[in-house]
């Protein structure tokens, strides 16, 4: 299987560790093991966020400039299955904030733009040409909720200032009960997901519902059940949490922390599955980050930044249930991808610069490093 990796090739402040030099391929073989393909990386400006075309060898990269906001972009990017090399198609522009994540059908593509210093966050609309490269946007949302100090007083001061504008994270394509195309936007400033429907034809999106969670939750990142329930689970960067929320109602049915009980506050002794996630003293030294499901959907994972762990929880008829954690023997791990036999899990380490698979049986897991001396922070499959 080859892989893509983003990495962070700017200075950030919540950066601390070695930069890279852009988006890298990998090869990885049948247990999970990475190993370098030999093929330059494509150099751009901190491509963080990846997302592969479903029928062309075609990625795109959301390049995130928190410092040079008018610099934001997405870059349409070629990939060749035999040699990894990269090559840039085109690039668009993105306007009204930081590109922090992207999504596609095929037919379009959706950015999610969080805004650090203003009011409105945006999620932008882009068609796509027959060959996969970008055209100019055809719509945007805008996202103006915030919950502020309230959200700070509901986390009883822990990360504070982060919900004092509006910060869309996420833009997570779905089929709708009627066949068409929705889109789901986590909002971390606004403690919302909000759901819109997608016109093709039209070219347009538009808001026909919001999930309110409870304030000061700060959801970051989504996926929608596969299994049949009609429901999407999304993990709270602020609270390490995740709720189950209904997707006809967009009301929360469940929520389940992602760390062990002793940090979650509750009495009952925690559950590990193996290995020695960092010692926590509290939930606000951790951050949860990206949320993913198993090939057969009866798994689904959370990557805990802090706690430097993996959230195993199983899934039954649209309700979770905790299972512990896995540690990913590095620092920060903001992305990982769940292998397809599933079988094994690549986590990105971010401020360890190493990829750790994750290998997946019966008597536990085991933990291999791959050393990138990079800023990896999202990892994404190009072939099977």
């Amino acid at each position: 299987m080859l892989v893509a990796v983003g990495t962070y090739s700017r200075l950030a402040g919540h950066v601390p560790g070695t930069l890279g030099r852009g988006v890298y391929t990998l090869r990885i073989d049948e247990s999970g093991r990475p190993s370098d393909t030999g093929a330059q990386p494509l150099e751009l400006p901190n491509p963080t966020y990846l997302v592969r075309h479903p029928s062309k060898p075609v990625i795109y990269a959301c390049q995130e400039m928190d410092v040079d906001v008018e610099s934001n972009a997405v870059t349409a990017i070629s990939f060749d299955e035999r040699t990894g090399v990269l090559t840039a198609m085109n690039t668009v522009k993105l306007p009204g904030g930081v590109a922090c994540h992207v999504d596609t059908d095929g037919e379009f593509l959706f950015a999610a733009c969080l805004e650090p210093r203003g009011s409105t966050g945006v999620v932008h609309m882009l068609p796509l040409a027959e060959d996969g490269s970008l055209q100019p946007i055809c719509d945007t949302f805008e996202a103006t909720e915030a919950s502020g100090k309230a959200g700070d007083d509901a986390r009883g001061g822990s990360q504070a200032g982060r919900q004092d504008t509006s910060h869309p994270h996420q833009a997570c394509l779905y089929r709708t009960s009627d066949g068409g195309m929705g889109v789901l936007v986590p909002d971390l400033g606004g403690d919302v997901v909000y759901k819109l429907a997608v016109n093709k034809q039209d070219r347009k999106m538009r808001l026909v519902g919001s999930a309110k969670l409870a304030v000061g939750t700060g959801p970051r990142h989504c996926v929608v059940d596969t299994q049949g329930a009609n429901v999407f689970y999304v993990i709270a960067e602020l609270t390490n949490t995740i709720d189950v929320v209904d997707i006809e109602s967009m009301t929360s049915v469940q929520r389940v922390s992602t760390l062990p009980a002793e940090i979650a506050g509750q009495q009952q002794p925690s559950e590990y599955l193996s290995g020695n996630p960092r010692f926590l003293e509290k939930v606000g030294q951790s951050c949860s980050a990206a949320v993913k499901l198993s090939p057969d959907g009866k798994k689904l994972y959370g990557s805990n930044r802090g706690h430097d762990s993996l959230t195993v929880c199983s899934v039954d008829g649209g309700r979770l249930k905790f299972e512990g954690c896995l540690s990913t023997r590095g620092r920060t791990p903001r992305d990982f991808l769940v292998g397809p036999n599933g079988k094994y899990l690549l986590a990105v380490n971010q401020d360890s610069g190493t990829v750790a698979t994750l290998s997946i049986d019966d008597d536990g897991h085991k933990v291999t490093l791959f050393e990138m001396n990079a800023a990896a922070v999202s990892v994404i499959a190009l072939t099977p």
